[in-house]
C-alpha cells in the first residue's frame, strides 16, 4: 500500500480542502532571553546574600571580579581637565592569606561607607576599613566566637546604626513654591535603632544557613570581636535558611525575618545586652566585653508562597486562591516610616519569580514569559489575655481574668500580591529615603521608583508648585544595557551596571524637560527648570543630613546657566539654614563667626558647591568660585593657627614648641603670601578706578570691574566671616614670629634648634609686607562695614542677604560707601599736613608687592601659572610645595633632631621602602587638589592637621572632605576617611 498511487486523484480533494488555509499565528511577541539572567535568578534563589556590586555612601564602588576570587574598588571622581565625572582606576582589594579557596559571593558597605563586609561561599565574613582614603582598605582582625564551618553560607546581613550620626535626622519632605519662592518642609525625627553601646562604633549582624546568628562589633582599637546565638539545632536540609532580612523595631531592638527551604517565614526579635561600664570621669575600657545576644522566635507563616485566583466558571471573578510555582529571589524587611500619621508598621516584602512555563488556571491570563510576584506581610503587635473571660464566672476566683497581665502577641498579616509585567523580572530591589521609596530594577533594563505604601510609580507629573523627589520633578533613568548586577549611587541618581566581563558602566538620570544649562524664556519650561533645581536641592539636603556624599547630584545636574547657579546656591543656603551674618557690634555678643569657624559642615558644603560650579581646570575659576575657594582656605588656615595656639595656653608667656614647628611653616608662609596677594589685587582694582572721581563711582561700575579683572579682594574685605578670620591671625603670627626670631638670633641656641626654626622665620619674613599693615587694613574695612550697616539700619536677615550677595560678586548699595573708600582713599591719598603717610600706598612698597611671586597659591589664572602647576604639586593641607622646584624639607623633631625628611618621603617612612607607594599622593575627588599620603606621627602633619582636615565638608569643603583629600569632604568627624583617591 505504501507505493500505491491513485491516477487522476488529488488526495487533498478527498475532503474538499484543496485550497490552502492560513492558520492564525499563536506566537507571542517576547523579548530575547537576557544573557546570564537564568544563572542570576538561581543565585538569588539560593541565598539572600549575593550582591556582587555595591556603591558606598562615600562614593566608592566595590565589585567582585569575574572569576569570583577578587574584589576591586573604584571611586567616583571628577576629571579636572574635562570637568566630567566618572569612575577612577580599579584598585584591587588586598585579601588576607588563605581566603582564596572559595569564591566571593556578597559585598555590603556600612551605612557611612567606612567599612566593607566581604562574604565568600563558605560563609566566611571579612571586614575591611578605609585607611584614610577611599580606595585603600585594610583587612580588620576579628576575634571569632567560634571557627567558621565551611558550607554554612550567609543568608542575611545587616549593619546596625552608628550613633550619634544615625540617631537624629532632619528629613527634607518636600519643597513648595509660594509667591515665586521655594519653601522647604524639613522636620526632625529621632530614631531608636539597635546600635553599639559606644558612640562612633560599628556593628554587623548576620545569619548563617544553619541558624547561627552572629554579631560583630568594634573594639576601642577598631579591631572586631564576635558573639553568636543559635536559633535552631539539628536542622534538616529543607529547614535550612535561604534568605533573611532585618528591620528596626524602634525600641533599640531588631526584628528579623527568615525564609527556609520549606517555604516558611520565621519572625524573630533580637536584642543585644551590653555590659560596658561608662563611669563619668573615668577612662573608657581598653576592651569591650561581649554582649549577650538574644533571639526569640515570635511568629511563623507556613504558607508564604505566592497565590493566584482560580475564577473558572465563577461569576464576578470570584474564586479560590491557588499556589503558584515560583522561587524566592528577594527578601526585605522595611521598618515603620518616620512620616507622621502614616501608621505604617514593619513590613516584609518577598519577591518571587515564576518559571517561563507557569500557566494560571484561568487561561485568559496565561503567562508564557517569566515575571516577578511581590508578596507582602505586615507585622502587627498586640496584647492578649492569658485566660478567657468566661473564667470570671467561676465564683471561687478572687481576680478577674482581665486583671491578669496580658502577653504580647505578634502576627504576620498577608497583603495582596502584585504581579509585574510579562518579561519583567526584578533583578535588584533597593529601599530608599528612610524606606519610604522603593527602587526596582528589571530584566528589561528599566528602573522604576515606587511609593512604599501603594506601590504606585513615581513619575514626572509636571507639577511646578510642589516637589517631593527627583523622579517626580522630571529625572528618569534610560534603559540600562546590563541589568543583571546593578547598584545605585548614594543619592540613587546614577545606576552602575556590571557586565559579565567585569566592566562597570554608569547610567545617570536624565532631565526630560530640556537643558538646565540654557535659560529659556518660555514660562512653562522655566517653571519646570525651577522645580528641577528645587528637587536637586531637596535631595542634596537629604544627603547632607544623612552624611552621604553628593557628588552624584552634581554629576547628574551638569552645567548650569549663570542665573541657575545663583539660584542653586541660594536654595542651598535656605534648605540647610546656613546663616553667615557675623553681626555689627564687635563686642562678643555675636559668635556666629566662631560657629562657622568650628563645626560648620553645611557652611562648608555650600562654599564647596559654589567653588565647584565655577571651577574650570586646575586653577581657573570664575569670580564666585575663586571667592569661595579663598574663604575655604582662610577658614582652614585660621583653624590650624588658632588650634595650635590654644594648645600652648597663654601665648604671651609660652614659646612655640619645637614639635609643632613643621606644621607651622607652610601655614605661616601661605598666610604671609596671601596677605601680599590680597593687597596686590586691591591695588590693581584701585588703579583701574584712578581715572574716575570718587563721586562718579557706582556699585555697578565697581561690580563690573571686579568681574572683568576676576579679583575678589574687595569682596573678601567686605565679607564678614573671612574678614573676622583674618583679624584672628595677628596675635598668633606675632607669637610665632617672636619665637622664631628668638631662636634664630639667640647665640645660645643649639645648632639643631636654630636649624629647626630658620625655615619658620624665613616663612614670616620673605614676603615684602609687614603683617601689621595688613592688620590695619582689615581693621579699617571692619570699621567701614559696621558703619555702613548701622547707617542703613539693616536687620539680621537683611545683613545675611547682603553677605550672600557678596559671595556672588555683587556690591550691595548698603556697603557701597565702604567699597568706594577701600578702592580710593584707603589706597591712594595725599599725606597729612604733618607729612605722615595717610594711605596704604605710602606705607608699603607697592612695586615689591606687585612683582612678588605668589603663583603657588593657585589664585592666579594665566599661562605661566598653568605651566608652573603642570610641573609642581602643592600640598593643600600643609601649604607646601611637595613636587617640583622649591620642595621643602622638614626636621623630624622628637626631643632632639634625629633626621631630615623630604616632603615626598611620607609613604616610604610610613610603609617601608616601597618605591611605587613612595610616589603616591592623595587627590580630592571633587576639586582635584593634592596632598601627601601621610600617616599620624610624621613631621609636617600632626593630629591638628589630620583632625581639622578630615571632616565631611568639614574643614576644607571644597576639597570635598569626608576626611577627604586634601582636606577632603566627609561627614563631620565620622571617620578618618578622606574623600580622596591615591594617585602617582
Amino acid at each position: 500500500m505504501e507505493d500505491q498511487t491513485y491516477n487522476g486523484m488529488d488526495v487533498d480533494d478527498l475532503f474538499g480542502d484543496s485550497e490552502q488555509v492560513a492558520l492564525p499565528s499563536m506566537a507571542i511577541a517576547t523579548a530575547p532571553p537576557l544573557k546570564g539572567l537564568a544563572k542570576r535568578l538561581d543565585e538569588l534563589a539560593s541565598s539572600g546574600c549575593c550582591s556582587r556590586i555595591a556603591w558606598s555612601k562615600n562614593g566608592c564602588i566595590a565589585y567582585v571580579t569575574p572569576d569570583g576570587f577578587g574584589v576591586n574598588l573604584c571611586v567616583f571622581a571628577r576629571e579636572n581637565e574635562t570637568g566630567k565625572w566618572d569612575l577612577g582606576t580599579d584598585v584591587q582589594l588586598d585579601l588576607p592569606q588563605h581566603h582564596d579557596e572559595f569564591r566571593l559571593t556578597h559585598l555590603s558597605w556600612s551605612h557611612l561607607g567606612n567599612d566593607l563586609a566581604v562574604v565568600n561561599e563558605a560563609g566566611h565574613v571579612m571586614i575591611f576599613s578605609c585607611a584614610m582614603v577611599l580606595d585603600r582598605m585594610n583587612f580588620m582582625r576579628t576575634e571569632l566566637s567560634q571557627s567558621d564551618s565551611e558550607g554554612d553560607g550567609v543568608v542575611g546581613m545587616h549593619w546596625l546604626a552608628i550613633y550619634p550620626y544615625e540617631q537624629k535626622n532632619h528629613i527634607a519632605w518636600s519643597a513648595s513654591k509660594r509667591n515665586q519662592k521655594w519653601n522647604f518642609n524639613i522636620t526632625s525625627h529621632v530614631f531608636n535603632d539597635m546600635h553599639h553601646a559606644i558612640d562612633q562604633k560599628a556593628c554587623l549582624l548576620y545569619l548563617k544557613r544553619k541558624g547561627d546568628l552572629q554579631l560583630r562589633f568594634q573594639q576601642p582599637d577598631s579591631s572586631w570581636s564576635e558573639v553568636s546565638a543559635s536559633l535552631r539545632t539539628d536542622l534538616s536540609t529543607k529547614e535550612a535558611f535561604t534568605h533573611a532580612a532585618f528591620a528596626s523595631n524602634n525600641d533599640n531592638k531588631l526584628l528579623m525575618i527568615a525564609y527556609d527551604g520549606s517555604r516558611r517565614l520565621h519572625l524573630y526579635r533580637i536584642e543585644a545586652v551590653w555590659n560596658i561600664p561608662q563611669a563619668p570621669g573615668q577612662p573608657p575600657p581598653k576592651v569591650y566585653e561581649k554582649p549577650d545576644l538574644q533571639a526569640v522566635e515570635i511568629a511563623t507563616d507556613d504558607n508564604c508562597h505566592p497565590t493566584m485566583i482560580d475564577s473558572n466558571g465563577l461569576p464576578d471573578d470570584a474564586g479560590s486562591k491557588i499556589p503558584v510555582s515560583a522561587q524566592l529571589t528577594h527578601l526585605d524587611f522595611m521598618p515603620s516610616t518616620p512620616e507622621e500619621g502614616d501608621r505604617s508598621v514593619p513590613t516584609v516584602q518577598a519577591i518571587f519569580v515564576t518559571p517561563p512555563n507557569t500557566i494560571m488556571t484561568n487561561q485568559a491570563h496565561s503567562q508564557q514569559s517569566p515575571s516577578s510576584i511581590i508578596a507582602k506581610w505586615e507585622v502587627h503587635q498586640g496584647e492578649q489575655n492569658l485566660f478567657h473571660s468566661s473564667l470570671d464566672k467561676v465564683t471561687s476566683k478572687k481576680k478577674s481574668a482581665g486583671s491578669l497581665p496580658a502577653r504580647t502577641i505578634w502576627q504576620l498579616r498577608r497583603q495582596a500580591d502584585t504581579v509585574t509585567n510579562m518579561n519583567q523580572v526584578v533583578t535588584s530591589f533597593i529601599p530608599l529615603w528612610y524606606n519610604m521609596m522603593l527602587a526596582f530594577c528589571y530584566s528589561d533594563g528599566s528602573i522604576e521608583f515606587k511609593k512604599r505604601k501603594t506601590l504606585e510609580n513615581i513619575t514626572p507629573d509636571f507639577n511646578t508648585e510642589v516637589v517631593t523627589s527627583m523622579p517626580q520633578a522630571g529625572f528618569t533613568f534610560p534603559p540600562i544595557d546590563s541589568p543583571i548586577h546593578v547598584a545605585l549611587s548614594p543619592n540613587h541618581c546614577i545606576a552602575a551596571s556590571m557586565h559579565q566581563d567585569g566592566k562597570i558602566k554608569l547610567h545617570p538620570m536624565q532631565y526630560n524637560y530640556g537643558s538646565l544649562a540654557i535659560e529659556n524664556k518660555d514660562q512653562t519650561q522655566s517653571a519646570s527648570a525651577s522645580a528641577a533645581l528645587a528637587a536637586l536641592i531637596l535631595q542634596h539636603t537629604t544627603a547632607a543630613n544623612q552624611y552621604f556624599c553628593s557628588d552624584d547630584i552634581f554629576s547628574v545636574m551638569g552645567e548650569l546657566s549663570t542665573d541657575r547657579k545663583r539660584d542653586f546656591i541660594l536654595l542651598m543656603f535656605q534648605s540647610l539654614s546656613v546663616k553667615i551674618d557675623c553681626g555689627v557690634v564687635d563686642d562678643g555678643t555675636n559668635q556666629n563667626h566662631l560657629i562657622l569657624l568650628g563645626r560648620s559642615p553645611f557652611f562648608v558644603k555650600t562654599l564647596s558647591a559654589l567653588h565647584l560650579l565655577g571651577l574650570q581646570g586646575n586653577i581657573e575659576r570664575t569670580l564666585q568660585s575663586k571667592t569661595a575657594w579663598m574663604i575655604l582656605n582662610i577658614k582652614y588656615v585660621t583653624q590650624i593657627l588658632t588650634t595650635i595656639a590654644r594648645m600652648h595656653g597663654d601665648i604671651n608667656k609660652a614659646a612655640v614648641r619645637p614639635e609643632v614647628v613643621p606644621q607651622f611653616i607652610g601655614i605661616c608662609r601661605w598666610i604671609m603670601h596671601f596677605m601680599v596677594h590680597l593687597i596686590d589685587e586691591l591695588f590693581q582694582l584701585g588703579r583701574a578706578f584712578q581715572k574716575y572721581t570718587s563721586a562718579s563711582l557706582t556699585p555697578l561700575l565697581i561690580q563690573q570691574k571686579i568681574e572683568e579683572l576676576n579679583k575678589p579682594a574687595l569682596l573678601i574685605l567686605l565679607s564678614g566671616f573671612p574678614r573676622m578670620m583674618m583679624k584672628l591671625w595677628a596675635n598668633p603670627i606675632q607669637w610665632v614670629q617672636r619665637t622664631a626670631y628668638g631662636y634664630v638670633q639667640n647665640n645660645n641656641s643649639s645648632p639643631e634648634m636654630r636649624k629647626l626654626y630658620v625655615p619658620l622665620h624665613q616663612a614670616l619674613t620673605e614676603a615684602p609686607l609687614d603683617w601689621r599693615h595688613f592688620e590695619a587694613l582689615i581693621s579699617e574695612a571692619g570699621h567701614l562695614v559696621r558703619q555702613c550697616y548701622k547707617q542703613s539700619n539693616c536687620s539680621a536677615e537683611e545683613r545675611d542677604a547682603i553677605e550672600r550677595d557678596l559671595l556672588f560678586g555683587r556690591i550691595p548699595p548698603q556697603l557701597f560707601p565702604a567699597a568706594r573708600r577701600l578702592v580710593t582713599d584707603t589706597l591712594f591719598a595725599e599725606p597729612t599736613q604733618q607729612g605722615q603717610p595717610s594711605c596704604l600706598a605710602d606705607k608699603v612698597d607697592v612695586a615689591k608687592i606687585t612683582f612678588f611671586d605668589t603663583t603657588w597659591l593657585g589664585l592666579t589664572a594665566s599661562h605661566r601659572a598653568q605651566t608652573w602647576f603642570d610641573s609642581h604639586v602643592v600640598d593643600v593641607c600643609q601649604k607646601t610645595i611637595i613636587r617640583g622646584t622649591g620642595v621643602y624639607a622638614h626636621s623630624n623633631f622628637v626631643g632632639t633632631i634625629k633626621n631630615v625628611r623630604s616632603r615626598s618621603d611620607s609613604i616610604q617612612s610610613a610603609m617601608g621602602e616601597d618605591g611605587a607607594r613612595k610616589k603616591q599622593l592623595r587627590r580630592c575627588v571633587r576639586c582635584g587638589a593634592h596632598m601627601e599620603d601621610v600617616m599620624n606621627g610624621l613631621p609636617g602633619y600632626a593630629h591638628t592637621h589630620l583632625d581639622v582636615s578630615t571632616g565631611e565638608e568639614k574643614e576644607f569643603a571644597s576639597l570635598r572632605h569626608r576626611k577627604g583629600v586634601a582636606m577632603g569632604l566627609g561627614n563631620g568627624n565620622v571617620s578618618k576617611v578622606q574623600k580622596a583617591i591615591l594617585v602617582q
